[in-house]
């Protein structure tokens, strides 16, 4: 095991400590205007489908949203013992549900900015915390198109005869999560970047577990949009497997396309090309939009718990 990475302390200026909060303040308020105006914008879109759906499948469905939010955050925390530092749940679940809220904003790499500032709060260099989020979001990736691309030929040939190139990408991005790869394909993206060597011991253990759980992320993920799905009307039985290959492919397509704002428009489009042989396009466009919105409840309700959770403990201490 590599020793902690750990962040040497540091005594700021006052006006430094007074630039980073305002930086922190600024980027909390760009995130909530941008979320409310996500969803007053596709209010109209989906409020009659609310109203005529089961309250308890939109309940079941937000509760695996849930569940998939807390594997996921789980899945980049197992990776945290390969820098040397172990962290504790309650502090990786403010650090990980703040900092996705970035997600919101217009460019991928919001999280991961946002995860280096506050990851060293906790005690990991900012270097190390940059290469943690890499690796968590290849991980993230890799999974997500391996999960669609082996449930494809199993919703509808002709998908798998249009994007026969799908797979070959999955087994790709899967061949990186291996470590030998990982680790060259860390060090050469440190080199490209111009950023200082984070040493990490990234082993099977740590990549077996964290792609495990990035799995059952996307399983829950799935129940979430198939519980839409049945609630919107459609046949539960065909629309299952449809539901899972396609929320994992939307997501991860979703992150690769980084000007998107967590991947706006390019999971409906997904969504519903892959729900085409169960649902009409409408149902699917409808899904997918209430989809993103429960997502968006959680996101926010995990993020401001774990927040509010962070601050009574550190009034506690």
């Amino acid at each position: 095991m590599t020793a902690p990475q750990v962040a040497p302390p540091a005594d700021r200026p006052r006006w430094r400590r007074w630039a980073v909060n305002g930086v922190k303040i600024a980027f909390m308020v760009a995130v909530v205007v941008a979320g409310v105006l996500f969803v007053v914008g596709r209010w109209g879109e989906v409020s009659d489908a609310l109203t005529s759906m089961d309250p308890w499948l939109l309940v079941l469905a937000l509760v695996s949203v849930v569940a998939a939010l807390v594997v996921s955050m789980l899945s980049w925390i197992v990776v945290w013992p390969a820098f040397g530092v172990r962290l504790p749940v309650l502090r990786g679940a403010r650090v990980f549900f703040v900092s996705q809220l970035g997600k919101y904003l217009p460019g991928s790499v919001w999280p991961i900015a946002a995860q280096a500032q506050m990851a060293g709060e906790v005690g990991l260099a900012r270097s190390s915390s940059i290469v943690l989020s890499l690796i968590a979001m290849l991980v993230s990736i890799a999974t997500g198109l391996g999960v669609g691309a082996v449930l494809l030929p199993f919703i509808d040939v002709r998908l798998l005869q249009d994007y026969w190139w799908l797979p070959i990408v999955g087994v790709a991005f899967l061949v990186c999560l291996t470590p030998p790869v990982m680790r060259f394909g860390v060090r050469l993206a440190l080199r490209v970047l111009r950023r200082p060597d984070a040493p990490f011991d990234y082993g099977w253990r740590v990549a077996a577990s964290s792609s495990g759980l990035q799995v059952t992320n996307w399983l829950f993920g799935g129940v979430q949009l198939w519980l839409v799905l049945v609630g919107l009307g459609v046949d539960p039985a065909r629309s299952f497997v449809p539901a899972v290959a396609g929320f994992a492919l939307a997501f991860a397509l979703g992150v690769l396309l980084i000007p998107f704002p967590a991947g706006l428009g390019v999971r409906e489009v997904v969504i519903a090309l892959v729900l085409a042989s169960v649902t009409t396009a409408g149902v699917a466009a409808t899904a997918a939009i209430l989809s993103r919105l429960l997502y968006a409840v959680a996101d926010f309700g995990l993020a401001g718990i774990a927040a509010a959770v962070g601050r009574r403990r550190a009034s506690r201490g």
